[in-house]
Formats: C-alpha cells, sequence, structure tokens
C-alpha cells in the first residue's frame, strides 16, 4: 500500500477522501492542525516549545515540523499514512524526503476548479470531530439536519467560508505549491486527480493509485 502526501487547494475535499482511505484500507491520517494540537496536549518538551511558538503567533519552524512527523510516523509502526498539510513547501519537501528516505510513497494533488470550489464552501458545514459535510451534494449532507451523523455534535460554518477570505486562500495555495508540485512530477511521483467530479468517482481514481492498479 503506497504511503500518500496530499496536495489540495481549499474546499478540495481531502479531509473527505482522508476518511474514506482511512474506513477502506486502514490509513492513518495525520493532519498537520490535528499534530500541533496533539503534541501541545501532551506536554512533552516538544509539545511545551510547539505551545510557546503558537502562544506568541509565529510559525513553527520547518525543523520542528519533521520533528514532529517524525515523531508521528514512528508511533503509528508501519502503517501506511496520509500527509494532510505537509509539506506545504519546496524547502519542506526536500526535509521530508531525508527522513522518509525517499521510500514508497505518492503525490496526489486534488486540482480543482475556483468556480466550484466557492460553490463547496458557501455549502460546507464541520463538526468538531473532524468530519465534514455539505449541504449541496446529496452524498455528503447529514442524515440529520445540523447534526453530525458520526458524533452526534452541531455541525458549524467556518469563519473563513466566506467568498472573500476564500479567492485570498485559493490564490496563496496556488502561489505556495508551485514549486512542489513541479519537484514531485519531475520525481515522477505527483498524481493529479480532477476532484470538479462527485465523491465516488473521485475516490476510485485514488484508489488506483493506492493499490498500484
Amino acid at each position: 500500500m503506497q504511503n500518500i502526501i496530499f496536495i489540495a487547494p481549499p474546499a478540495a475535499g481531502k479531509g473527505t477522501q482522508s476518511h474514506l482511505l482511512k474506513e477502506i484500507y486502514g490509513y492513518e491520517h495525520i493532519s498537520t492542525g490535528d499534530m500541533l494540537r496533539e503534541a501541545v496536549a501532551s506536554e512533552s518538551a516538544l509539545g511545551l516549545e510547539v505551545k510557546n511558538i503558537m502562544d506568541k503567533g509565529d510559525l513553527v519552524s520547518d525543523d520542528l515540523m519533521i520533528n514532529l512527523i517524525k515523531n508521528k510516523l514512528t508511533n503509528i509502526k508501519g502503517k501506511p499514512f496520509i500527509l494532510d498539510g505537509f509539506p506545504r513547501t519546496l524547502n519542506q519537501a526536500l526535509a521530508l524526503d531525508k527522513l522518509l528516505n525517499d521510500s514508497l510513497y505518492q503525490v496526489i494533488y486534488l486540482k480543482l476548479d475556483i468556480n466550484e470550489a466557492i460553490k463547496r464552501i458557501e455549502g460546507r458545514l464541520t463538526c468538531s470531530c473532524g468530519k465534514t459535510y455539505n449541504v449541496f451534494d446529496d452524498k455528503l449532507q447529514p442524515k440529520q439536519n445540523g447534526i453530525c451523523d458520526k458524533c452526534g455534535r452541531k455541525l458549524v460554518k467556518r469563519n473563513d467560508d466566506n467568498v472573500e477570505s476564500f479567492k485570498v486562500r485559493y490564490e496563496n495555495f496556488l502561489t505556495n505549491t508551485e514549486k512542489l508540485i513541479k519537484y514531485y512530477d519531475d520525481k515522477n511521483k505527483l498524481h493529479i486527480i480532477d476532484v470538479n467530479r462527485n465523491v465516488d468517482d473521485i475516490f476510485k481514481d485514488i484508489s488506483k493509485v493506492v493499490t498500484n492498479d
């Protein structure tokens, strides 16, 4: 089973696809946001360092993120993993390759048209457990209006899920990942998957990558 690095603009559905990969293939989903929160909650020396940086409003350094990922990969004990949110830059990709020793992994770029992306963010609802829904997609609607199917908590709309802030995030993504995408393409590890489609068809194409079909 191939380890996966997801590169995706906001609203591309990587959370939904990661959830499916976890359920069907037993992947470990490594989200950098979750990882930082876990490190802080652990109150370890590394976690306290992360907390001090975040409390000051500073960005966590590449070296520190690599250490966090190294610890996480050690703890999952060889399970196939999805990296979500890292690397975000070419420097991070180079550091990650040293850590992984260029081991078995593939990079999936979820390519999303901006107009479709805007439609998605306007209908997106999230739960504190991490599950995501969309009121405009029959397959992604909650069974009970406004309530998470998984944990029963109330669904909310993210503060940054508005058209104005989204356009900025989308353009920043394109700018920041241009070199990263070229790097993985040159290494023949990049798979571009069009996600302007339904969830099932997208997952079929992702499954072909992870199973080498």
